[in-house]
């Protein structure tokens, strides 16, 4: 469970840090990363509860479980097969969201459904226990989804 929160902050901090770096990013490229970027934040956040460096915050789980789902419904619709999504400045694409462009919606929609999930546990309990393990299978969907779909850093 500690490398899964470990492995979520880097890769929150990291969104963060491209996405101010990339400030000229313009179009469905920008769109995209101010998505991710909002979703990074909230990760962050959250991961920074579940590591007892904030108070845990049951309202800030839900907001997190919304910006998850609102970023991640209309995540494959910014990814149309143009030129400039595919190799516009900034863009951190692989060719695989289109080369596999199933398995770039699947994911999409497993991140959503677990984050649909996240949402529903933030309406019934406040278990700690309970929200960490499901935050962690919805927060899963994007260290995957980057690994498969995003350039490495460089």
């Amino acid at each position: 469970m500690k490398s899964h929160l470990t492995s979520l902050v880097v890769t929150a901090l990291s969104i963060s840090i491209v996405a101010s770096a990339h400030s000229g990013a313009t179009g469905v490229i920008k769109e995209r990363m101010d998505g991710m970027n909002a979703m990074a934040t909230h990760a962050k956040n959250i991961a920074d509860m579940f590591k007892g460096k904030a108070a845990f915050n049951l309202l800030e789980v839900r907001a997190a479980a919304r910006s998850f789902i609102d970023h991640g419904q209309p995540m494959v619709g910014l990814f149309p097969d143009t030129e400039f999504s595919r190799t516009g400045k900034y863009t951190q694409a692989l060719p695989a969201i289109w080369n596999d462009a199933q398995g770039f919606d699947k994911s999409v929609q497993q991140f959503v459904l677990q984050s649909e999930k996240l949402l529903a546990l933030t309406e019934t309990t406040s278990d700690q226990v309970v929200l960490k393990k499901q935050f962690f299978a919805a927060a899963k969907g994007c260290s995957d989804c980057h690994k498969r779909f995003r350039k490495p850093k460089q």
